[in-house]
């Protein structure tokens, strides 16, 4: 009888060629037994696949591996997507294919997990650019049930650090959890779902996943319509927490977050991509904005939030001298959009 995988690692592959041998050297060196690793191709321009399939064919070990791929180049979400429909494993974990894990990511996840039946179960992480190391870290909270002030907390804290948690999949398909087609946000959208529904939780507070930043990671093509898809992944956000029952107690946390996440950021990603922003976009952005939060102006966490404040009244009152300001101030401070 065949034993259900520990975890299963699902890693969506796109140009990653000089990365993706160091990834998969991290995933063979885990120390944890029973892990099967999927490696979903979502047809990049390189020879990534290549070299993944002769790694792994050239370094045999208790892992197993399973390649699949998309129809065709379809995005990280629904590569991802692909990935959970064919996992097997009692949890599933993402590692993105230009980072790296140290050995013990899984053991100490898996454990702490087992150890408070939790539905997930959450590390650090770093972000590594050449020599230098910087904390990337999430809220630590105390293991075990995850309800009350201590989700609000995470909520309203939390930084989209989806890669550096395990995720039980029998709570994926019960509240039918999975990516959106869109290409911004899909991970907030994904990891928040999870964060609302989730019962038990547990914290291992060491940083065990490497984020790699590279040079061409900061020159990324700039997309026009990319804050529609970031506004978007957050409609879907409202959307899923209402249609589950999920909505009402956590709503000022969710508002807050759709303030913060979808608007504010949606606004600085359209600010940044555009050539020549329009203030009418602006106000369309900011009139869907109150078709979801209609009252915001009420919210306690807005309110604490002395940066958002200023920001929309900034955009809201000059908006011509925001446009000039704004994409300097987001290069400056590397703000990711």
């Amino acid at each position: 009888m065949l034993t259900m995988p520990k975890i299963s690692i699902i890693i969506p592959i796109y140009n990653a060629g000089p990365y993706i041998e160091a990834c998969l050297a991290s995933i063979v060196a885990q120390t944890l037994d029973n892990i099967e690793v999927l490696l979903v191709d979502d047809h990049g321009r390189d020879d990534s696949m290549e070299r993944a399939q002769r790694f792994v064919d050239t370094h045999p070990g208790n892992k197993t591996f399973r390649f699949l791929a998309t129809p065709h180049n379809m995005g990280p979400g629904p590569a991802r997507n692909i990935g959970i429909e064919a996992a097997q494993g009692e949890y599933i974990a993402f590692i993105d294919s230009d980072d790296v894990v140290e050995r013990d990511f899984c053991e100490q996840l898996y454990t702490a997990a087992r150890q408070y039946d939790a539905d997930l179960a959450y590390c650090q992480a770093q972000l590594v650019k050449g020599a230098e190391t910087q904390p990337m870290n999430n809220p630590v909270i105390e293991s075990g049930a995850f309800s009350g002030e201590k989700r609000c907390f995470f909520l309203t804290h939390y930084t989209t650090l989806f890669v550096s948690f395990l995720y039980r999949r029998s709570l994926l398909n019960e509240y039918a959890i999975s990516f959106p087609a869109t290409r911004s946000a899909e991970d907030s959208y994904f990891l928040t779902c999870t964060l609302l529904a989730a019962r038990q939780i547990a914290c291992v507070d060491k940083p065990l996943y490497h984020y790699l930043m590279h040079e061409e990671s900061l020159s990324e093509t700039r997309n026009p319509s990319r804050y529609r898809d970031k506004i978007k992944s957050f409609d879907l956000l409202m959307q899923f927490a209402r249609e589950n029952g999920l909505y009402e107690a956590n709503q000022a946390e969710l508002d807050y977050i759709y303030l913060k996440k979808g608007y504010l950021l949606g606004i600085l990603t359209y600010i940044y991509n555009e050539q020549q922003p329009q203030q009418l976009t602006l106000c369309k952005i900011y009139n869907h904005l109150l078709s979801y939060v209609p009252y915001y102006k009420a919210n306690a966490y807005y309110h604490a939030d002395l940066k958002l404040r200023l920001l929309h009244t900034f955009v809201r009152q000059y908006p011509r001298l925001a446009f000039k300001v704004l994409p300097y101030y987001i290069h400056k401070t590397k703000m990711k959009l």
